[in-house]
């Protein structure tokens, strides 16, 4: 399956939103292989973070110049988050950038983790880590639902995996990512 992933990453051509008013922000999409299945490695945010706050959402963070590029700036912050030392990442592809309601411009990169492996995650900006399986992404039923910020709202997806709701950006990550591995784009 990582194969067949890695296949389609490659013939995806990424878009990239050019808005100079908004926050950079770069994430990991982490993946394994296990069992033979796929999983996504999620992160539950702590109560204390200053930005979404209790939220599941991929490792990642907001761009500082020291970074250079998103794509660093992702690798960072993966690294700071759950844990992983840089060497053990390898980024496969490049998703199209996601604006968030919040005004951040998040780049996505998939990258894959050796498993089974030892993360030690942050306990400052992690609760807990989301092992997803992608069979799971596969067969589940989005529900809609509103939400708003800063007097802006519109109808977002969301699903449910063990109790935790995974909605906005990282949802339409996720969905994103299945479209093109399963070769729906649009």
């Amino acid at each position: 399956m990582i194969s067949h992933i890695r296949e389609r990453l490659s013939m995806h051509q990424a878009k990239v939103v050019e808005c100079p008013r908004t926050i950079l922000a770069g994430v990991v999409i982490p993946i394994y292989e296990y069992d033979n299945e796929v999983f996504f490695l999620l992160t539950k945010r702590t109560e204390t973070v200053r930005f979404h706050k209790g939220e599941v959402s991929f490792p990642g963070g907001m761009y500082e110049e020291n970074d250079l590029n998103t794509m660093k700036t992702a690798l960072r912050e993966c690294c700071e988050e759950i844990g992983v030392k840089r060497h053990d990442v390898e980024i496969i592809g490049r998703l199209d950038d996601v604006y968030t309601l919040t005004g951040f411009v998040i780049a996505p990169y998939v990258g894959i983790i050796p498993y089974p492996y030892e993360f030690h995650p942050n306990r400052q900006e992690v609760d807990y880590i989301i092992n997803l399986p992608y069979t799971y992404l596969k067969q589940a039923k989005p529900e809609y639902e509103m939400a708003g910020y800063n007097g802006v709202s519109e109808s977002v997806a969301a699903i449910r995996f063990n109790g935790d709701r995974i909605w906005g950006a990282t949802y339409r990550i996720l969905s994103q990512f299945k479209r093109i591995v399963e070769n729906e784009e649009v």
